[in-house]
């Protein structure tokens, strides 16, 4: 099977200079690579001057070689380093960029293991312990070998109906994230033999895309709003910013637990303790298995305590924080009234 090797990739032909020898530092050439031995390829991207969790996954884990024995049993690792310190060309620079901007990184450390034409079959974002490295790594392969199963088929002589049977395997085997800019052609095609999307792939990268829409406009909204600085200096004005916005129609329960998160938060900064049964009631029912709501349950189950513990509180006194909770601003009750 001739592999053909996707413009966006194949565009970037030079290597990145500055990585360990241990890594790949040429993205094209290891795809060449990976084509000829039929194996896939691991993009590290990573911030090795600056990244706290990227330099500590390297050392604890990526570095190790029964780690490394782990990844390239199936794949060709390559290190794509984004440092703030270390000199880099303007050239190298643009490169990274552009696989940054092509496999939608957001945060660092991210691990994407592709194939040899460098579609995604997996992505890890964060940091992990040697042996959720080689978890992944091993969930990656299966990953992989399926897709180069499902690929060789199609490139096979299918009626529709298999056609679409196998499409539907592979673009469910693949991460969702991928599919538009990764398996166009796929989706495309599945697209003609699927009209009324009985798979639902369609429906669902559809509404991942109204989320990333509606978690972009909260932000914006937010920041417009300085909700932040509000918070502190006027928290019942924010509160009632964001009361209103979850008034909005068509808001998805992901935002809508995410406003209702933040919600929370600024009643526990205010020592509103008594106030926080409802919209925490209000978060857990939107999505009760999603992160947020089980933090919310947790959160719940520990409100008669939160109530007790701050109700010894004196005027002035700042409050503990909810377990797992980060202090974002200075959060102090304000003191009691002076006796006239």
């Amino acid at each position: 099977m001739k592999t053909i090797i996707i413009p966006v990739v194949a565009a970037l032909v030079a290597g990145i200079a500055g990585a360990s020898e241990a890594w790949s530092t040429n993205p094209a050439e290891a795809m060449q690579q990976a084509a000829a031995q039929k194996k896939g390829v691991m993009l590290e991207f990573t911030g090795s001057d600056w990244c706290g969790a990227c330099i500590m996954q390297k050392k604890q884990a990526l570095s190790l070689p029964k780690v490394q024995e782990g990844i390239t049993a199936a794949f060709i690792p390559v290190e794509l380093d984004f440092p703030r310190k270390k000199q880099q060309d303007e050239q190298t620079k643009a490169m990274l960029e552009t696989y940054k901007k092509s496999y939608g990184i957001t945060g660092f450390p991210t691990l994407v293991y592709t194939d040899a034409q460098g579609r995604p079959v997996h992505t890890v974002v964060g940091y992990a312990n040697p042996d959720q490295v080689m978890k992944d790594a091993a969930t990656a392969a299966e990953a992989l070998k399926t897709q180069q199963a499902l690929t060789e088929k199609l490139a096979g002589r299918l009626t529709d109906e298999q056609r679409r049977d196998a499409l539907v395997q592979l673009l469910k085997t693949v991460p969702q994230s991928s599919i538009p800019t990764f398996y166009k052609p796929s989706l495309e095609e599945l697209a003609k033999l699927d009209p009324k999307d009985s798979s639902g792939i369609r429906a669902a990268l559809n509404r991942k895309e109204l989320l990333n829409t509606q978690r972009e406009e909260l932000a914006d909204t937010f920041r417009q709003k300085n909700i932040h600085i509000l918070a502190e200096q006027n928290p019942g004005e924010a509160l009632s910013i964001m009361d209103g916005y979850l008034k909005k129609d068509g808001l998805l329960p992901e935002v809508k637990q995410a406003v209702l998160m933040q919600k929370v938060n600024l009643l526990m900064q205010q020592n509103r303790v008594n106030e926080l049964e409802q919209p925490l009631k209000e978060a857990i029912a939107l999505l009760p298995e999603s992160f947020e709501g089980k933090m919310c349950g947790r959160l719940l189950e520990k409100l008669p305590e939160i109530k007790k513990e701050r109700g010894r509180l004196k005027p002035g006194e700042e409050p503990p924080l909810p377990p797992g909770a980060i202090r974002a601003t200075k959060m102090i009750i304000p003191p009691a009234p002076a006796k006239k």
